[in-house]
C-alpha cells in the first residue's frame, strides 16, 4: 500500500504540473529521507529502484552523495533543495540526535523541504503511530495550545513540551510503554502533522513478505512518459568580505564629510546618508540555529530621528524621513521610547500599531537615536512583544553601521 500511495500521490502532483504546461525531458527528482536504521535499508533501496525504473531520479544519502563533501549536512540540504518531491519515512529510530540543536539530520532535511515548498509525502510506522495517538498526541496538543495561548508564539522546540507530557501528564503504565522511544520521535511526528502533512501508516520493518506485498502495489504509470520541469532555484550569494568592507568604507567617508569642526553641517542629509545601508531583513524564531524558521520581516529603515538631553528634555537635533517628528520629550514622559532608552541606557524595541512601525532606539552619551522600520502585515503589539529578542537578533546584522553612526553622533558638539 505504501508504494502504491507514494506513486499515486506523486502522479497527482505531476499531472498538476502538466496542466500548468511544465513539460520538459527531465525526470522528477525524489529525495528519500529517514533516520539511518538497518530495518529501513531494504525498503529505501527497493523504493529507490522502483522509482528509478519508472524513469525518475532518486536521491538517497548512502547511494548518491555522502562522499562528495566533508560537510555532509550542507550537501544533504542542498540535495533537498534541488529535489521536487520529498518522501519521509518515520519509525521508532530517532537517528543521530544533536542535543545542542534538539534535532536530527532527518528533521533538518524535513524542515528544509517545508521551507522550500517541496511536495512532501510522509509515512509513519504503524506501531509508532498507534503508540503516539494512544499515549502522547492529546496531551501534547493541549500543552502546545496552552503555550501558544500564554506566550503568543510557537515554542522554540516541541521536544520540551514532549518531555513535560512524559514527566507530568502520563500515568506510570503509560510512561513505561513509551520510555524506550526517544522523546524526539514524538516531537517529530507532531511537527510533521502540524504542517498539515498527512502521515500514512505502514509497517516499516524488514520483512520479505511485507516487502513483496508493498512492491505489488507499485503502479507502472509513473514511468509512462510523464516528465516534469525541475524547479529552478534562485541562488543568492552573500557579499564577499572585500565588498562589505568597501561598503562600510564608503559609509564612514560619506558621514564624515558632513562634519566640520566637531559639528554636523546638515542634519537632514547626514541622517539620510546614515540610513542608506540599513536594509530590511527576515526575522527568525530560533535565529542562528539549524532550525531557524522565518516568522516575518521588516523593511528598509525609512526614518531616523536624533534627540539630545538639554536641561530636563530630550530635544530633537535632526530627523530624516519622519513627516512630523516630535520636537521634544520631557524626562517624566513614561510613554516615550526615547525617554525609556535614555533612562535605562539600553537599546529598546518599540511598536506603533497605527503606523505598523518598529522603533529601534539606542543611547549614546546624551543622545538617543530612533530608527523606524516598517513591518509586514503579520505583526501586532502581542507578536512584537513575544519576539523582541528575535527582532533584536535580526536588527543586529546592521550594527556595524548603526554603531559607527551612534559613536559619531555621540562625539559631536551640538550647537
Amino acid at each position: 500500500m505504501f508504494l502504491y500511495l507514494a506513486v499515486l500521490t506523486i502522479n497527482e502532483w505531476i499531472f498538476a504540473q502538466l496542466k500548468r504546461g511544465n513539460t520538459m525531458p527531465n525526470p522528477a527528482k525524489i529525495f528519500i529521507s529517514s533516520a539511518y536504521d538497518k530495518d529501513l535499508i531494504p525498503m529505501r533501496r527497493g523504493l529507490k529502484k522502483e522509482l528509478e525504473d519508472a524513469g525518475h531520479s532518486v536521491l538517497m544519502f548512502e547511494d548518491n552523495f555522502y562522499p562528495w563533501n566533508p560537510n555532509f549536512m550542507k550537501t544533504c540540504l542542498q540535495k533537498v533543495i534541488e529535489s521536487n518531491i520529498f518522501i519521509l519515512l518515520l519509525n521508532a529510530n530517532e537517528g543521530t540526535y544533536w542535543e545542542e540543536h534538539k534535532c536530527t539530520p532527518t528533521y533538518q532535511e524535513f524542515r528544509t523541504a517545508v521551507k522550500e515548498g517541496k511536495y512532501i509525502i510522509a509515512f509513519l510506522d504503524t506501531e509508532i503511530k498507534n503508540m503516539y495517538e494512544e499515549h502522547i498526541k492529546a496531551d501534547l496538543i493541549k500543552r502546545y495550545d496552552g503555550y501558544v495561548d500564554q506566550n503568543h508564539r510557537k515554542p522554540d522546540y516541541t521536544m520540551d513540551l514532549v518531555n513535560c507530557v512524559i514527566e507530568n501528564d502520563l500515568g506510570n503504565r503509560q510512561r513505561e510503554k513509551v520510555l524506550h522511544i526517544h522523546p524526539f520521535v514524538w516531537a517529530f511526528i507532531f511537527d510533521v502533522q502540524a504542517e498539515n502533512i498527512w502521515t500514512e501508516e505502514l509497517v516499516l520493518v524488514e520483512s520479505e513478505a511485507a516487502y513483496r506485498k508493498i512492491k505489488g502495489y507499485l503502479s507502472d504509470s509513473l514511468g509512462e512518459g510523464i516528465k516534469l520541469v525541475p524547479m529552478k532555484e534562485n541562488i543568492y550569494e552573500n557579499a564577499i568580505a572585500a565588498e562589505e568592507f568597501a561598503t562600510y568604507q564608503d559609509y564612514t567617508i560619506t558621514l564624515l564629510s558632513y562634519m566640520d569642526n566637531g559639528t554636523i553641517t546638515n542634519w537632514t542629509e547626514f541622517l539620510e546618508a546614515g540610513i542608506k545601508p540599513l536594509m530590511g531583513d527576515k526575522i527568525y524564531q530560533r535565529p542562528g540555529t539549524v532550525l531557524a524558521e522565518e516568522i516575518g520581516h521588516f523593511e528598509h529603515c525609512t526614518a531616523l530621528t536624533v534627540y539630545k538631553l538639554i536641561d530636563d528634555t530630550m530635544k530633537l537635533c535632526g530627523s530624516y524621513g519622519a513627516k512630523t517628528p516630535t520636537t521634544g520629550y520631557a524626562l517624566t514622559n513614561e510613554d516615550s521610547y526615547v525617554i525609556e532608552t535614555f533612562l535605562q541606557k539600553s537599546d529598546v524595541i518599540g511598536y506603533s500599531k497605527e503606523k505598523n512601525l518598529l522603533y529601534y532606539t539606542l543611547n549614546i552619551k546624551d543622545y538617543v537615536l530612533c530608527f523606524h522600520y516598517p513591518l509586514d502585515d503579520t505583526w501586532n503589539e502581542v507578536k512584537v512583544e513575544a519576539f523582541k529578542n528575535e527582532i533584536s537578533c535580526a536588527i543586529i546584522k546592521t550594527t556595524l553601521f548603526t554603531d559607527f553612526l551612534a559613536d559619531l553622533i555621540g562625539g559631536i558638539r551640538y550647537v
